[in-house]
């Protein structure tokens, strides 16, 4: 391009720029103006109006500019109009997003007076690991190296579960528990002002996750048993959309949704789109039209499984899961990944117990269908057999 005709065209990209800088500055004026209209100072966010403009703001662009990108900018408008209403403004500040995040708690362990309590809140694995991870964990070998940091990524427990699970280690990410595999999808493919898709019913960490990396959640509709179904999730689908987050099985509703309609979610959804399938609760379920298997990866390549040793296998006090994917997500999540994010407990206990779960739970949970990995289910079904 002549430099002459670059340099016009920069200029006029400048003059336009003033002009949005006076318009940015009316529009400021008129925000302020509305924050006295208004009866409270404190909360000033008025979503369902901002969703009105946002609506209307689509209806009518008319920029080569994509729609989830305007979505963004006029987001971050929002943002910076809430704090010119804001009277009395923190001196230390963050995105408005945290300030919505309600810390997770977890279910109460103990009341007082009362003893022999059964904890129900955290769905723990009350038989524990099975015996045979027990056996073959020798604590002393385990800490022989803890004054050394664990393997940078986690390397013989994705190989191992690679085995298991005959796929390509490479597909495998490691998780501070299979939730912190959740966080990566949403730190990796989303920006300030992109919308999630969860259940309203679901894991609390979704919408938690959605705040810290400031998107927005956007809720799916579920009908009068609780269960979210395929129309009801695309219905959701806008241009701002990054990712999806759906357990299936789904706690607390005890809902699922079934192989095939999964695939047609798959087929139908954007393939910009990532849709995260949380299956820490996969080994529980007996349904023969239940997909527990990672063949979905091998057929879409947006998107992401997760698992997790806390539940069926027992060890939620270790903190360790992950997800499989294509090699080109797995590259992505990597990236945000922090180093060593597995301690070394963590990786020996999963690795000796990835191919076993304890056998009375084992005994209601190995009928999960015919596409569990083979070597799972002929390991479920020799310590069955030994402890029946």
């Amino acid at each position: 391009m002549d430099n002459k005709k670059l340099d016009v065209l920069r200029s006029n990209v400048n003059d336009l720029d003033d002009k949005i800088l006076d318009l940015l500055r009316e529009r400021a004026e008129i925000v302020i103006e509305i924050g006295k209209e208004k009866k409270s100072t404190s909360n000033i966010v008025d979503y369902d109006r901002e969703q009105k403009v946002l609506d209307r703001i689509l209806q009518h662009t008319k920029a080569k500019y994509s729609k989830d990108s305007i979505v963004r900018i006029w987001r971050e408008i929002f943002q910076a109009s809430t704090k010119l209403q804001e009277i009395d403004r923190p001196t230390i500040d963050t995105k408005r997003s945290i300030n919505l995040i309600n810390i997770y708690k977890g279910g109460k362990s103990s009341l007082k007076g009362k003893d022999n309590i059964i904890k129900l809140s955290s769905n723990e694995n009350s038989y524990g690991p099975s015996p045979k991870v027990l056996e073959k964990t020798n604590i002393k070998e385990a800490l022989s190296n803890a004054h050394r940091y664990p393997n940078i990524d986690g390397a013989q427990l994705r190989d191992k579960l690679a085995s298991v699970h005959n796929i390509n280690a490479n597909q495998i990410v490691l998780g501070c528990g299979s939730d912190e595999t959740l966080l990566f999808a949403a730190l990796a493919f989303c920006q300030d002002g992109d919308e999630i898709i969860h259940a309203e019913h679901g894991f609390e960490m979704y919408s938690i996750i959605t705040k810290i990396v400031g998107a927005t959640s956007k809720l799916i509709k579920e009908d009068k048993n609780y269960k979210v179904t395929v129309n009801s999730i695309l219905e959701q689908v806008s241009p701002s959309t990054k990712i999806i987050y759906l357990a299936n099985p789904n706690n607390p509703t005890g809902t699922y949704l079934a192989r095939s309609e999964i695939n047609e979610i798959l087929n139908k959804l954007p393939k910009n789109i990532i849709m995260v399938l949380d299956g820490a609760y996969a080994e529980y379920v007996t349904k023969e039209d239940y997909d527990n298997s990672f063949s979905f990866v091998d057929q879409f390549e947006n998107i992401i499984l997760t698992r997790t040793f806390s539940k069926a296998y027992g060890l939620a006090g270790f903190r360790v899961g992950f997800c499989v994917s294509s090699t080109e997500i797995a590259d992505y999540l990597n990236r945000v990944r922090q180093p060593f994010n597995a301690n070394s407990l963590a990786l020996f206990a999963a690795e000796k117990a990835a191919p076993y779960i304890h056998p009375k739970l084992a005994s209601t949970t190995t009928k999960i269908g015919t596409d569990a990995p083979v070597e799972i289910r002929v390991q479920w079904e020799k310590e069955e057999n030994k402890n029946s």
